[in-house]
């Protein structure tokens, strides 16, 4: 029987791989990068929630990874990276119009940073949150 922690795992897992796929659409959106990133953003607040959920239960028994397979440093570790990609974000949008309604020669880089550190998360969430509960 699996773990009541799994679901809300491939749930937060899910929607980070999907946010990969977004944020090169994004990129390539350009000028257009804040509305094409809109959907991302709504999967990182879901994942927030997702990773809230397993920390909710985590939280009596203070769980630390290891020896527990999922610990409250995992998930501390999950919410860190979130805060970073959203910060990205954040940093991003204005860059993608800077340049008279153009993005600036930095957006490319920061739009890719963004990308890159997306499937960072899903990859760490695969393996620290999901993989272990298999």
């Amino acid at each position: 029987m699996p773990s009541i922690l799994l679901p809300p795992a491939i749930a937060a897992e899910k929607a980070m791989k999907l946010s990969v796929e977004l944020s090169r659409t994004a990129e390539a959106a350009a000028a257009g990068y804040g509305a094409a990133i809109a959907p991302v953003v709504a999967n990182i607040v879901a994942t927030n929630g997702f990773i809230t959920t397993i920390q909710t239960a985590l939280t009596p028994a203070g769980a630390v990874a290891p020896p527990a397979l999922i610990g409250l440093n995992t998930t501390a570790a999950a919410f860190t990276q979130l805060t970073t990609i959203s910060a990205g974000i954040t940093a991003t949008i204005p860059q993608s119009v800077a340049v008279a309604g153009a993005p600036s020669p930095s957006f490319p880089i920061s739009a890719a940073l963004v990308t890159t550190q997306i499937d960072a998360v899903a990859t760490f969430i695969k393996k620290f949150l999901v993989d272990p509960q298999k």
